[in-house]
C-alpha cells in the first residue's frame, strides 16, 4: 500500500525519478516508518503513506511556494542569522533562505513543526492538524495538538542560526570563491549543469541535498568522496 500510494503522489507531481523511488522507504525522511526515530507515533494514523509530511495531491499550501503541493504550515516570521552576518569573505551578499530552503527547514529549524500536515490521508481536505509523534521511537508520545520540532541534540537540527552552515540564500557568482562556470556538467551526471543545482541563481539548501536521495549519507546530491561534491562548484 505504501508503495502505491507513493507512486500515485509521484505521477500527479513528477517529483521523483523511479531510480529515487524506493529509497524514500525506510529513509531517515520516511515519517511513517515504524523503524525510525523521528516518525509518526502511529504510521496508521496517516495510512502509512511516505509523502503525506511533505507533499499532498489536493488541498495543499497554496501560500508556499519553495516545493510543490506542499501540505505543511510554515512558520513566515522566523529570521535566521545567515553566514558571515550577511556577507561572505569574498564581498558576496547572504540573504535570508529562500523559499525552497525554508521547505527543508520547515522541519529543521527546531521551531516549525514536523508533524503539521494540511490535508491527511483520506481526509477529504481537513483542516491542518499536528498528529501524534515520536522523537524517540515510541518511548514518549506527542499527543495530537501538539507540536513535535527537531530536537537540539538531532543530527536533523539545524537551527535557526547559519553562521556555522555552508551560505543559502547567496547569488552563485562565477569566480568569487573560486566557483566554476555555471555551464560546467555536473561529475555525476554530464547531462545537467552546475546551473541546475541553484534556485534563481542562487545557492539553497537543495544545490547540494536532495531530500529524496535516502541512498546517500545526509540525502547528499551525490557522495562526497574526495570532496567530489565541494569541488563540482569550488575549483580547488
Amino acid at each position: 500500500m505504501k508503495r502505491l500510494i507513493l507512486a500515485g503522489i509521484i505521477a500527479s507531481v513528477g517529483l521523483l525519478t523511479a531510480s529515487s523511488m524506493a529509497v524514500i522507504d525506510g529513509s531517515a525522511h520516511d515519517l511513517a516508518d515504524p523503524n525510525n526515530k523521528i516518525r509518526a507515533a502511529d504510521p496508521n494514523d496517516v495510512n502509512g503513506e511516505i509523502c503525506v509530511f511533505c507533499h499532498t495531491p489536493h488541498g495543499s499550501n497554496t501560500d508556499f511556494v519553495g516545493a510543490p503541493l506542499w501540505n505543511k504550515q510554515i512558520t513566515t516570521t522566523t529570521t535566521y542569522q545567515v553566514y558571515g552576518g550577511g556577507q561572505t569573505t569574498a564581498g558576496t551578499t547572504v540573504g535570508q533562505p529562500g523559499d525552497v530552503s525554508m521547505a527543508c527547514l520547515s522541519c529543521h529549524d527546531g521551531v516549525n513543526a514536523i508533524n503539521s500536515i494540511i490535508n491527511m490521508p483520506g481526509g477529504g481536505f481537513t483542516n491542518p492538524q499536528l498528529v501524534a509523534f515520536t522523537l524517540d521511537g515510541g518511548v514518549s508520545t506527542i499527543p495530537t495538538g501538539t507540536a513535535a520540532t527537531m530536537p537540539t541534540d538531532s543530527r536533523g537540527y539545524i537551527g535557526t542560526d547559519l553562521r556555522n552552515d555552508h551560505p543559502v540564500g547567496v547569488v552563485y557568482t562565477e569566480g568569487v570563491a573560486s566557483l566554476r562556470p555555471t555551464t560546467e556538467p555536473l561529475p555525476w551526471d554530464s547531462n545537467k549543469t552546475i546551473a541546475s543545482l541553484l534556485r534563481n541563481n542562487k545557492v539553497e539548501c537543495v544545490s547540494c541535498h536532495d531530500p529524496h536521495k535516502g541512498e546517500n549519507d545526509a540525502f547528499l546530491r551525490a557522495p562526497n568522496t574526495n570532496s567530489q561534491l565541494c569541488t563540482t562548484c569550488h575549483a580547488k
